[in-house]
C-alpha cells in the first residue's frame, strides 16, 4: 500500500489491514515507559488513531478534535499512537487537556509494522501514516481509513459513525436462550 506526502508517492511496510480481520496485538510505549498492548480481543471497543507528529498542525488538531469527539462515549478505549519523544508527547498531553484518550509512542514501530502504517522512505521515513481503525469486542476491525495524503485529516463522521456502532453493539445471546423469555 501506499500513500502521497505532499503530493509525492510514499510506500508503507507492513501487513495492511482489512475489515472484518481479527485486529493483531501491538506493543507500544506508555508516557511512564511501560510496555503495554493495544489491539485484539478486549472488554469494550477500541478506537486507535495512528497520528504522524504531534509537532504538525493537522495531527494537533485532530487529537484535539477526537478527544472531544469521543468523551459522549462510555464503552470505548481510545489510544492515540505517535513516532514523536515522550517529553514532547507529555508536554503536548498536559497542555492540550487530552483526556479522554491514551496517548502512546510506538517505539519499536510494532504497532506501525503490524497494521500496514510505516512510511518507509523520504523525509517522514520510520512515521506512522494518518490512520483510524474501529475495533469491535470481539477483536474483529469494523472501520478502517488510511488517509490517502498524510496532510489530509481522516472523515470524522465516518470514523465516529463506526465507533458509535462499536461500542453500543449488543449482544444478541443465541437463538435458543432467546424462547425463554417469550
Amino acid at each position: 500500500m501506499q500513500i502521497t506526502v505532499h503530493g509525492t508517492p510514499t510506500p508503507l511496510e507492513g501487513k495492511e489491514m482489512t475489515i472484518w480481520r481479527e485486529a493483531p496485538a501491538a506493543r507500544v510505549t506508555a508516557l511512564d515507559g511501560s510496555q503495554n498492548v493495544i489491539g485484539m480481543i478486549a472488554p469494550s471497543a477500541q478506537l486507535l488513531i495512528a497520528i504522524p507528529s504531534l509537532k504538525t498542525e493537522v495531527c494537533s488538531l485532530g487529537a484535539k478534535k477526537f478527544n472531544e469527539l469521543i468523551k459522549q462515549f462510555k464503552k470505548l478505549k481510545t489510544t492515540m499512537i505517535t513516532t514523536d519523544d515522550a517529553e514532547f508527547v507529555n508536554n503536548f498531553v498536559i497542555s492540550e487537556c487530552i483526556d479522554a484518550a491514551d496517548v502512546v509512542i510506538d517505539t519499536n514501530r510494532d504497532f506501525a509494522k503490524r497494521y500496514g502504517l510505516l512510511i518507509s522512505e523520504g523525509k517522514l521515513k520510520d512515521r506512522l501514516a494518518r490512520a483510524v481503525f474501529v475495533i469491535d469486542q470481539e477483536g474483529m476491525i469494523s472501520y478502517k481509513e488510511v488517509v490517502p495524503e498524510i496532510t489530509d485529516e481522516v472523515d470524522y463522521d465516518k470514523c465516529i459513525e463506526a465507533v458509535d456502532k462499536a461500542a453500543n453493539f449488543k449482544k444478541k445471546g443465541h437463538e435458543h436462550e432467546n424462547w425463554m423469555s417469550v
